[in-house]
């Protein structure tokens, strides 16, 4: 399946990828209304985007009691708003702190299949190709660019 791909070495932290997300979707610019959080370690000036993973195997979809997640036919996860009761337990058991409630679940659905954040992500942090689920958390992330460059934390 075809997913996002971050690399954490190229991300700059510039956060365009939250405000193209939060366009293409809302048509207003807001990181809160993204499905994408840049994770920043400013200390460090480390950054690393989250978002949906497309896991194979969803505890959100698992967790959710009204069957308001479902997947397509792309493989993304889909939100029924008119089944979403509130309840928090998407945000909950996603694996990878991916999934927010703001007034409706919001998951990355890949833009359809043109992901806006790759197409907006000026140092190509960011690539939409064939993978499988990326299982590292940032701070795992961080801890590992940080040994690798000879940063003490």
């Amino acid at each position: 399946m075809k997913r996002i791909v971050v690399d954490a070495n190229l991300c700059a932290g510039c956060r365009l990828c939250e405000l193209a997300c939060s366009f293409f979707h809302e048509e207003v610019f807001s990181p809160t209304l993204s499905r994408v959080t840049v994770v920043k370690q400013d200390v460090y000036g480390l950054d690393f985007p989250v978002l949906c993973r497309q896991c194979d195997h969803c505890p959100a979809i698992d967790a959710c009691p009204t069957n308001a997640l479902t997947r397509t036919e792309l493989g993304t996860i889909a939100a029924d708003i008119e089944a979403c009761v509130g309840c928090t337990q998407c945000v909950e058991e996603c694996t990878y702190n991916a999934v927010k409630l703001v007034s409706e679940p919001l998951i990355c659905d890949l833009c359809e299949g043109d992901p806006q954040c790759v197409r907006r992500c000026p140092t190509k942090a960011l690539s939409y190709e064939e993978s499988k689920p990326d299982t590292r958390r940032p701070e795992y992330v961080f801890l590992e660019m940080r040994r690798r460059w000879g940063i003490d934390g």
